[in-house]
């Protein structure tokens, strides 16, 4: 019996200082980052300057995967079912870890349950932008006109279940006005239809509309961040307007599949942390707000936005199969 016991104290005490090894030595092989949109877009640009700041600082690979598709569902899916051993990172988002799991019937993943957050990167705000010959001046000036012509004045997003439609939603509740929803295939159709006078305002993000804000070609009202953009500097927030609380932000951040070892949680989170704090890296954010903080802080802001737009979602009675 002592035999035995000895024997197994001498194969802990071994085991112990292996896996410390191992997990010291993270990552010693090529790591994918999973970005669930196409190329090209601002979730990507996240995506590729954090893949390239951790490249630089392991020395060792970080390879970007774009997998577009179901708005994001099968990116995430596909994350998920990784081994939890950091290898496989994925940039959570408003649309896949916020809006998707409130409107899919059938989402493939529950973001919630399947993924373990590391650190919540920017935060971008949208901006609400209207017609150059709409009367309106100010957010004021179009509350009252939307009272006095109730159901008149439309407003569009690039589609269905986006953050535009999701914070339109949210303005109608605050504000007591009834703004019509009209959806596009993306942002350049909205832009041209807006000045073109089909639809009246937009909610779109503020990265995608300040050149044309600063242009003239529309005219911002207002942005929906709880701090002023720096893309458009005199143009206040919706707080600042009276609408105590109004936040209504699109983010990016990393997560990892559920059951990923605390240490190497806190390892990414870290290294992460450095990358994102770098003045390269908020330059090239282009006006968004550079977050950072703690797993715990980004699992708290997923819930809580998460618990807001659930609310919307619910109201529009939006659901897809």
């Amino acid at each position: 019996m002592m035999n035995t016991l000895r024997a197994c104290a001498i194969a802990v005490c071994c085991t112990v200082p292996a896996l410390t090894s191992a997990q010291a030595a993270y990552p010693n092989k090529p790591v994918t980052l999973i970005v669930p949109f196409a190329a090209g877009g601002f979730t990507d640009t996240v995506g590729r300057l954090i893949a390239q700041g951790l490249t630089e600082r392991w020395k060792s690979p970080v390879v970007v995967e774009n997998r577009a598709g179901a708005g994001g569902n099968l990116a995430a899916a596909h994350a998920a079912k990784q081994p939890a051993d950091g290898y496989t990172l994925f940039l959570a988002n408003t649309a896949t870890n916020v809006i998707n799991p409130n409107i899919y019937k059938h989402m493939g993943v529950s973001p919630d349950k399947d993924f373990e957050p590391v650190i919540l990167v920017v935060k971008t705000p949208n901006v609400l932008a209207v017609n150059n010959d709409l009367p309106v001046k100010s957010v004021k000036e179009l509350v009252e006109l939307a009272k006095k012509e109730p159901g008149k004045l439309n407003f569009g997003t690039p589609g269905n279940g986006t953050t535009g439609h999701f914070t339109g939603t949210l303005f109608n509740n605050v504000a007591g006005i009834k703004l019509v929803h009209v959806p596009y295939k993306g942002t350049p159709q909205v832009l041209n239809d807006l000045m073109g006078g089909t639809v009246q305002l937009t909610f779109d993000n503020v990265t995608s509309w300040a050149p044309h804000a600063k242009s003239g070609k529309v005219r911002a009202l207002a942005v929906t961040s709880e701090k002023r953009s720096p893309l458009l500097p005199d143009v206040p927030t919706l707080q600042e307007l009276g609408y105590q609380g109004f936040e209504s932000t699109t983010f990016a951040g990393i997560a990892v599949p559920s059951g990923t070892p605390p240490e190497i949680v806190a390892r990414l989170n870290a290294d992460i942390g450095a990358v994102i704090d770098s003045a390269e890296f908020r330059t090239r954010m282009n006006g968004g707000q550079v977050v950072g903080g703690t797993p715990e802080s980004f699992k708290r802001y997923i819930a809580d936005e998460a618990g807001k737009w659930g609310k919307v979602a619910r109201e529009i009675g939006l659901t897809v199969e």
